[in-house]
């Protein structure tokens, strides 16, 4: 399963120092981006990244993450059809702060979803998909 940690940064969290709502699709993008960067046969140019556009976003918050929180983020993905389907834990120690959802695909200029690329959909179909987190 793949993991980035990252620290909870200051601009990130309210007068409380806790952290925005807006804040976990973010982290659960580094985790992404990361991931894709650690596929070597992918083609992380700008284009292939944004080639891919956010279908569907779930977040279940747990519980709250704070200022100075070491996040550990794992994530898995799978592909179906022509969308690929990230999944995301958000862990602060033990403390399990969020579950998160993303669904990704290509549109063409019409805005009409089209077929992933061959060779993320091998990178992806080799990848093991535990459980279900939501």
């Amino acid at each position: 399963m793949f993991q980035i940690k990252r620290s909870v940064h200051v601009y990130e969290t309210d007068l409380m120092g806790i952290v925005h709502h807006s804040n976990y699709l973010r982290y659960c993008e580094e985790a992404r981006i990361a991931w894709f960067r650690s596929q070597d046969s992918f083609d992380t140019s700008v284009e292939s990244v944004f080639a891919l556009t956010v279908y569907e976003t779930q977040v279940r918050h747990l519980a709250p993450a704070k200022y100075g929180d070491e996040l550990r983020i794992e994530l898995q993905v799978r592909v179906h059809l022509a969308k690929l389907f990230f999944q995301y834990r958000l862990s602060a120690g033990d403390q399990r702060i969020a579950l998160v959802k993303t669904v990704h695909c290509r549109l063409d200029t019409n805005f009409k979803v089209k077929r992933l690329d061959k060779n993320l959909t091998a990178i992806v179909e080799k990848e093991l998909w535990t459980e279900t987190w939501l």
